[in-house]
């Protein structure tokens, strides 16, 4: 029993060094990303990630249910590899799987502080003039916007925003209401350059809810606020399919187009139609490449119905399981993810690192999908005693044929 155990725990171990190998390496992939820098060597740094991940599942003990749903998921994201040509799907799975055992506030933490460290540093290199462009000027009519050395000018905001939304998950309880103010005031004197509206309305919206889960004391425990974050996301998928809908120039939509920035012309004046819904299929197709703004649209067109739809399902029990979990700032940012999709495909993208609501699927996804150990005694189990489901490396499954035991604690 010690020699399994010692070695139990050099495994674990090992998982945990690749685990945060991977993470931070994805972090750095985001923050090249968004400097003017052409990274030549992104794919092959994806697939270093993808092992290293994939070693920190193979060294960690899953119980059988977990790893039926692995079963399934790596299944049903292999279809969509092989029909797309595009592995995300694959390097999600594994992602995901991933964080079980971990700790997700200190992964967060580190995203948070490298981050916001990355976009800093290139900040200073823009504005100082040694390396990355300071603004572009905008083909629409407004003018001369400010990017500040992030490539465009709404991926700065969003960058912002992604920053400021994480920083309040991870620190609200310390937060005062006057640094809420402080936000507001920056979010408003960044529009002023970026001229970022989708940015500006969503971090409107962030901070506005922030202030409600934080300072309402029954409010923040209410179900139906929660069915509402659902609903709010299911109605953004829906209008989304409704939006693709419709040929170029026509639907109850376009009249309103300039209200989406021009999103729902850009979608489908592409060659070939671009996301408009004939191009769908259910594992996509490796024709389905353009690249495009409304991300619940991009999500199906580049994915497939089937695994968009097995997306949207499992979101749906994210939002739900921060209910579960009382965990109310978890909330605030799934919830701004989500709406912030619809208008901007900034998070339906290669980069695992960007979109931080992944981070809390992966930790919870046991817990959404009733696989996880129960804890506490049973009825027939002696009061120093628990009832666990048993978990198991890959290369031990043959041990879920026994009959299952009760460990000590």
């Amino acid at each position: 029993m010690g020699k399994e155990k010692s070695t139990a725990d050099r495994l674990t171990g090992i998982g945990n060094f690749c685990f945060y190998a991977g993470l931070i390496l994805e972090l750095i992939i985001v923050i090249i990303d968004k400097s003017a820098y052409i990274n030549p060597v992104e794919g092959q740094l994806f697939r270093i990630t993808f092992v290293l991940f994939l070693i920190k599942v193979c060294f960690t003990r899953f119980s059988l249910k977990e790893w039926m749903w692995l079963f399934a998921f790596i299944v049903l994201a292999g279809l969509c590899y092989l029909f797309s040509g595009r592995d995300e799907a694959v390097r999600l799975v594994v992602f995901c799987a991933a964080f079980k055992d971990m700790d997700v506030n200190k992964t967060l933490k580190t995203a948070f502080w490298i981050t916001l460290t990355g976009c800093i540093l290139l900040v200073i290199a823009a504005v100082s003039g040694l390396f990355g462009t300071m603004y572009i000027v905008d083909e629409g009519d407004r003018g001369i916007r400010y990017c500040f050395g992030l490539g465009h000018p709404n991926a700065f905001y969003c960058m912002f925003w992604v920053l400021v939304t994480l920083g309040i998950y991870l620190y609200w309880e310390n937060m005062k209401l006057w640094m809420y103010g402080v936000l507001l005031l920056t979010a408003v004197l960044l529009y002023i350059p970026t001229k970022s509206r989708t940015g500006i309305m969503i971090m409107l919206f962030t901070l506005f809810l922030s202030v409600l889960l934080a300072y309402s004391k029954k409010l923040k425990d209410q179900r139906f606020i929660y069915a509402a974050g659902i609903a709010a996301f299911l109605i953004c998928v829906g209008l989304s399919v409704w939006m693709a809908y419709y040929e170029p120039y026509e639907g109850p939509f376009y009249p309103y187009d300039r209200f989406f920035t021009g999103r729902i012309t850009s979608m489908n004046t592409l060659e070939g139609g671009g996301g408009i819904l004939r191009n769908w299929s259910l594992f996509s197709r490796p024709e389905n490449s353009k690249y495009f703004d409304m991300g619940y649209v991009r999500l199906f067109y580049w994915y497939g119905i089937i695994p968009g739809a097995a997306y949207v399902i499992m979101y749906a029990l994210l939002i739900w399981q921060c209910y579960k979990k009382k965990n109310y700032m978890g909330f605030m940012m799934v919830l701004g993810f989500a709406l912030y999709t619809m208008l901007e495909a900034h998070f339906i993208s290669v980069y695992l690192g960007r979109n931080y609501a992944l981070f809390l699927m992966g930790a919870w996804w046991g817990d959404m999908l009733h696989t996880k150990v129960r804890r506490g005694g049973s009825s027939k189990a002696a009061p120093d005693q628990t009832e666990t489901i048993r978990e198991e490396y890959w290369w031990q499954g043959w041990r879920f044929l026994r009959k299952r035991e009760r460990c000590g604690l």
